[in-house]
């Protein structure tokens, strides 16, 4: 009889593994129960290698080689005390042959809290000229350099204290088996995955006794208390499958998920699946193909975005397929709603990816931020949260949430909460507290987290349209008008948070975190684009900033340019000329990339036709030359000089001469429309 006592664990490989129970040993020699312990990591059994190398070393202390595996699979059961115990006393006795036991020994301490000692021995093992025989060394000092500094960021970030209230979920819906990917379908309703059973239980293997799968479930929440246990209803668990990590897509109506198996070679392999809903019903899922599935490599945890640009939805997922940058790395497809196919995955680059694990992306597509867990990046533990904003492959540097969202162990699987102007949400840890049947950072828990002491801020206006004269008058507002709002980051970088539209009356609000630095940026057909920046830095209570934006159209004729001088009888600017094109043009044509002007310089009537000509011409391309140095591309402009072809005044007075040597810009075409009219 082969009893099977069945356990799910989450690793960083995200791989599924189970334990033999009971092993009995006393009548096996030495060298079976060595067998025995290597076929057991061949397939990916653990917990039963774990108890046949403790019985073979005590039989073998000296076997180093068997004492560092077993430091490894303490470390992959996440039982950090046993681990970092053998990986030091392996590097102790024999450190000139396994230096890489210094860094996991280092790496173990990290994950129990022991932040200095952690960084002295990364110090080291940065140091140890004896790592540089090992295979890996670049990839292990590169991540031990970033534990360096999250052991740094860890101690300042535990003297900052936090109003977070942190929830473990009840044991309705934290049980013995790993619980995961928690994602809100209303304020009430929390779908996630589990093997929901209270304990671990004996399979006899021999009489084919089923071994329980991984389910999706719902938790429903009723007077503040969250009850779950009831089966997600549809056509998506599976009794041959390990099911998880659901996400719905922006307008509701497909759902993506993981489906997981082990192959022939005891690997987890994990696929994505997507069902489409028709007339309130959810169709049978279908697989999402081998442009992104994979028979060799894993495809699991996705997340829906919606391209900014193409307006095209984007499957973000998990993989550990070829072109990554080490580990379990973010990719994205695109969907085609049309043809209900996915295009061939992209990588989404190395500002996210890592020689590490980045795994659980959550997208928040409502402010374009990418949440996720990575063991690559400065962090405070094993697997850290991280949120960074934008898409595809332009990205923010990733910031780490720090405490009490992120602690020494593995913290993943976040999610934001639905109600407006609270922040809340949902995550997952192996932190001490939780269900821990196996050790006390064994398992995988579903956590709540509310911020009662956050800060609300909100800007809100209207936008207004300026007259197009002189008089700079407000004419009324704009309606249907699309109005953004961008995170300016420290270097200066920014990025699309959110794009909103204003209602009849051009009402426009954006809501604001603390501390922070904005950009609003109107830009609409036939108008000047509208800067304006916005900051919460000193901002520390709940507040609404009220900001009326005021635009004005791009008028049709030529705009004269004041204060525009040149040397007598010469094309050179002077520098109160240079001062008057930085105010009026130059931030213009930043602000409006897609216009493309022409500089026109006129001239009085003094002197021949032919001279005019050829000076005009001399003053207008020196006025383009000058905004080229500005950072202008000289495509955008088209120097022209008219002369004393075409007076405002009568040249009769010095009054009316000075008024007709002026320089003029006009718009004559976008970059989008390059149709180019030379005629008034």
């Amino acid at each position: 009889m082969r009893l099977i006592a069945f356990y799910i664990l989450l690793i960083s490989s995200v791989n599924l593994v189970f334990t033999q129970s009971p092993i009995k040993t006393d009548t096996l020699k030495t060298y079976q129960i060595k067998r025995l312990g290597k076929n057991a990591v061949r397939y990916g059994d653990i917990y039963a290698a774990i108890t046949y190398f403790e019985e073979y070393l005590e039989k073998k202390p000296k076997r180093y080689d068997f004492k560092l595996q077993l430091a490894d699979l303490y470390r992959k059961s996440r039982n950090y005390e046993k681990a970092a115990a053998t990986y030091k006393d392996v590097f102790e006795k024999k450190g000139e042959k396994y230096p890489d036991a210094q860094f996991y020994y280092a790496r173990m301490l990290k994950a129990t809290g022991k932040y200095k000692q952690s960084k002295d021995e990364y110090t080291k093992f940065t140091n140890n000229k004896g790592a540089k025989e090992l295979e890996n060394i670049k990839q292990l000092k590169k991540l031990a350099l970033a534990e360096i500094k999250g052991c740094d960021f860890a101690l300042d970030s535990l003297k900052e204290k936090s109003g977070a209230i942190i929830t473990h979920l009840n044991n309705s819906i934290n049980k013995a088996h790993i619980e995961l990917s928690p994602i809100l379908i209303d304020t009430n309703t929390l779908l996630y995955a589990s093997i929901n059973e209270d304990k671990l239980k004996l399979y006899d293997i021999d009489k084919d006794q089923r071994i329980p799968m991984r389910k999706f479930f719902i938790a429903v929440k009723n007077k503040d208390k969250w009850t779950g246990g009831k089966v997600f209803e549809g056509p998506f668990n599976d009794s041959s499958s390990n099911v998880g990590n659901g996400a719905f897509s922006p307008d509701g109506n497909r759902f993506y998920y993981s489906k997981c198996n082990f192959n022939g070679k005891g690997k987890m392999i994990c696929r994505l699946f997507v069902s489409y809903k028709e007339k309130n019903k959810w169709q049978k899922p279908v697989d999402l193909g081998e442009l992104v599935n994979s028979e060799e490599y894993t495809t699991t945890m996705p997340t829906v975005g919606v391209d900014s640009k193409k307006q095209q939805e984007v499957v973000y997922f998990v993989s550990d397929r070829p072109g990554g940058k080490g580990g379990m790395d973010i990719w994205c497809t695109y969907f085609d709603e049309k043809k209900k196919t996915f295009k061939a995955p992209k990588n989404i680059g190395n500002t996210i990816n890592t020689v590490g694990d980045e795994i659980t992306p959550y997208y928040d597509f409502s402010n374009r931020t990418l949440y996720f867990s990575s063991d690559g990046f400065a962090g405070l533990g094993e697997l850290d949260i991280y949120q960074s904003i934008g898409e595809i492959k332009t990205w923010s540097a990733p910031e780490n949430l720090g405490a009490p969202y992120n602690s020494c162990v593995d913290d993943l699987y976040y999610v934001k909460g639905k109600k407006p102007k609270v922040k809340s949400g949902f995550f997952v840890s192996n932190r001490i507290g939780g269900v821990n049947l196996l050790n006390e950072t064994c398992c995988d828990d579903i956590y709540e987290f509310i911020d009662p002491q956050y800060v609300n801020i909100f800007v809100k206006g209207k936008v207004l349209e300026l007259g197009n004269d002189t008089l700079n008058k407000i004419v009324g507002s704009l309606n249907q008008t699309p109005v953004s709002l961008y995170k300016v980051q420290s270097d200066g970088t920014e990025h699309l948070l959110k794009t909103t539209t204003t209602d009849k009356s051009g009402k426009y609000e954006f809501q604001l975190e603390e501390g922070l630095n904005y950009k609003i940026i109107i830009e609409k057909n036939g108008y000047f684009t509208k800067r304006m920046e916005v900051s919460t830095e000193k901002i520390h209570k709940s507040d609404s900033i009220k900001l009326d934006l005021v635009v004005k159209p791009i008028p049709k004729g030529s705009i004269i340019i004041s204060n525009i001088y040149y040397e007598t009888a010469k094309a050179d600017l002077k520098p109160e000329s240079k001062e008057s094109l930085d105010k009026e043009l130059v931030s213009l044509l930043k602000d409006n990339p897609q216009l493309i002007i022409e500089i026109g310089s006129h001239t009085d009537d003094i002197g021949s036709n032919e001279y005019n000509q050829k000076l005009s011409q001399q003053r207008a391309q020196s006025v383009v030359n000058y905004l080229i140095e500005k950072g202008i591309a000289k495509e955008r402009m088209l120097a022209r000089g008219y002369g004393e072809t075409k007076p405002l005044t009568p040249n009769i007075t010095a009054i009316e001469r000075q008024k007709n040597r002026r320089t003029e810009f006009k718009i004559i075409g976008t970059i989008k429309n390059t149709e180019i009219n030379y005629e008034e």
